[in-house]
């Protein structure tokens, strides 16, 4: 099989004797039947394509992104930089996850279960040709597994059954890694007349970049998979379970803010009292705000002036706050050297904040005078970075404003922070920054395939959370001036993070605790490549952007996508609804227990996605 000019051949294999195993090949689907009994049985469709490394982009939804072909560093979690990494320009650095090398030959070994779609997606930059492959989960329960292997200018693309990984991700001793480990991947015993089916539709195309790469992936990602509908509750049944635990575990009277955790692990972390925008600092507020009861609103306000209150003289927003002492976004190594903020922090903060300035004045709701004052130096300090440093940089020092780890897309909804600054303010001084900014992130995130440093523990790893921001940035950009432009950058965005939200509905293992409450996990979305979770929604955003993208465009897919990502939030099954309130009650660490039950795991061999969405992605916090 080959296209017309991109080069590319598929091939079959089996493990054992020939005369044990029939073949039948076929365009979409290869069958292996086994002839006799066997242990240990293992079946393959291999892809080899031209495409050499510094020609061609990969991707994997979830997992791999321009092949993860970055700087790897051993690093514990939650990793941070060395003091001899920071400065202004640095490279892409991540902990060592399954990734290709940028230079010379190397392979990366992965399951269906670490991919929010079971597909690889290249693109040959110079041939602007695209070649996708879209599969099954895997057979006789037991996840495929999917090899990337780049030898000279050739690229294969391993499709196997079951799985059996060289190295397998985990996270050993704490540090995000690879090791060999066997046990980890189980062996297949199939019978006489047995049959494994491995599917595979091709899909080659004109393509003249990356961003017409996700727009062919979108389109075919809802033509090929669908998940089903599972919402358990009413949303208004939902919301009044959200309202009532805000008010009833998270309030902190004694500072009057609604705070990340419940009093048990705020005693005990700092990490579950006040963080700024992220995990939903003066962000969750929005939703209390527009539609909570009179207690809720009066709260809402009174987390905004804590807030306010949680700021440096040059505008920036401290990371953390607890115990009424102020820490930084650090983990404890720099803790008042740099004072290091997380851009995406701050941003967050901004944009909500003059999110909820415009709502109290549409509801006619005198906005306190201290919390307009805050938002607008926010702003000003957003600005101030980009006229200096033409970047935002990743972490900034609080207390400066100056650049201490640049790069990345952490800052991706600055633009839309400074764009609906405009709107409130007037200041036209913000909108041209965020629209200068809005094309550097379309420049070095979106044409780049890749979006980076969002979450403040991956370093640079690939993330969700980064083009969910920048979609929310182009859908404020267009509301700020109606360029069709924006609306188009939008598009492109959303179309990337379609890649990072599941698509189907996982067969969980049956003995698994997911697996016997009938959890589906189409609609969820993966954080970021090194976590390894998914969860409903994008930490923290409600996927409004989407919605808008569809009233814009009248393009149905976009609907379609929202409705997936918001099913997710109502899924508890009426058995499983007194388990799951009383888990949000009975937190007692947020690191702690994830710890814990991550070393059981390990210690268990547990399967990748299990671990990932069950213990890596259920916190039990509000951040999702």
């Amino acid at each position: 099989n080959g296209g017309i000019e991109m080069n590319w051949r598929k091939s079959c294999g089996f493990s054992g004797n020939q005369a044990l195993t029939h073949v039948v090949p076929g365009d979409a689907e290869t069958r292996f039947q086994a002839i006799e009994n066997r242990e240990n049985a293992g079946y393959w469709v291999d892809f080899c394509l031209d495409a050499p490394a510094e020609d061609t982009y990969i991707m994997i939804p979830a997992c791999a992104y321009d092949g993860n072909r970055f700087m790897t560093v051993r690093r514990k979690y939650p990793p941070m930089y060395l003091e001899s990494e920071l400065g202004v320009n640095i490279p892409i650095r991540m902990t060592q996850v399954p990734a290709l090398s940028r230079d010379g030959d190397s392979w990366m070994d992965v399951t269906t279960g670490d991919m929010a779609v079971p597909c690889v997606c290249v693109l040959r930059r110079s041939e602007r040709r695209g070649f996708m492959v879209f599969f099954n989960q895997g057979q006789h329960g037991l996840n495929h597994g999917v090899t990337l292997e780049q030898a000279g200018s050739s690229l294969t693309i391993r499709l196997r059954a079951p799985a059996l990984r060289r190295l397998v991700y985990r996270w050993y001793d704490g540090y995000p890694s690879l090791r060999e480990n066997a046990a980890a991947d189980p062996s297949l015993y199939v019978r006489a007349g047995d049959e494994t089916v491995i599917c595979h539709r091709i899909f080659e195309f004109d393509c003249r970049d990356i961003p017409e790469l996700f727009r062919a992936f979108f389109k075919k990602r809802a033509e090929l998979y669908a998940g089903s509908p599972h919402a358990n509750l009413p949303f208004s049944q939902y919301w009044t379970l959200y309202e009532n635990d805000q008010n009833e575990t998270h309030y902190d009277a004694s500072e009057d803010y609604f705070a990340l955790t419940t009093p048990n692990i705020r005693a005990v972390s700092k990490f579950g009292n006040w963080q700024t925008g992220w995990v939903g600092g003066g962000m969750l507020t929005l939703a209390l705000l527009c539609e909570g009861n009179s207690l809720s609103r009066e709260r809402a306000i009174n987390t905004l002036r804590f807030a306010a209150r949680h700021q440096s003289r040059v505008g920036w927003y401290y990371g953390i706050a607890a115990y009424g002492k102020v820490y930084h976004d650090c983990f404890g190594h720099y803790e008042g050297k740099y004072n290091m903020i997380l851009v995406r922090k701050h941003a967050d903060l901004t944009y909500f904040m003059f999110k909820q300035l415009a709502l109290m004045r549409t509801m006619g709701i005198s906005a306190p005078e201290e919390v307009t004052r805050s938002a607008i130096m926010a702003a000003d300090a957003l600005e101030n970075v980009w006229e200096r440093y033409g970047q935002i940089g990743q972490f900034v020092n609080a207390e400066t404003g100056e650049i201490v780890a640049g790069g990345s897309t952490s800052g991706a909804m600055a633009p839309g922070a400074l764009a609906v600054a405009s709107m409130f303010t007037g200041n036209g001084i913000y909108l041209r920054c965020a629209r200068e900014m809005g094309e550097f992130f379309y420049r070095t995130a979106i044409l780049e395939g890749v979006t980076i440093g969002g979450p403040g523990e991956i370093l640079q790893a690939p993330d969700s959370e980064s083009v969910g921001g920048l979609l929310e940035s182009y859908i404020a950009l267009y509301e700020a001036d109606g360029s069709d432009k924006w609306l188009q950058y939008a598009r492109d965005a959303a179309h990337q993070l379609s890649s990072w939200v599941v698509a189907y509905d996982y067969q969980f293992p049956p003995q698994s605790r997911f697996g016997r409450m009938g959890i589906r996990a189409a609609g969820s979305v993966w954080a970021n490549v090194q976590n390894k979770h998914s969860a409903p929604g994008i930490c923290t955003a409600s996927g409004v952007s989407l919605m808008k993208l569809y009233r814009a465009t009248g393009d149905a897919l976009y609907m379609d996508l929202t409705v997936a990502f918001v099913n997710p939030y109502s899924q508890q099954p009426d058995a499983a609804i007194a388990y799951l309130e009383s888990l949000l009650r009975a937190q007692d660490g947020l690191f702690w227990i994830q710890d814990r039950l991550t070393e059981l795991f390990v210690y268990l061999n547990a399967p990748d996605w299990l671990h990932g969405i069950l213990i890596l992605g259920v916190y039990r916090v509000l951040a999702w």
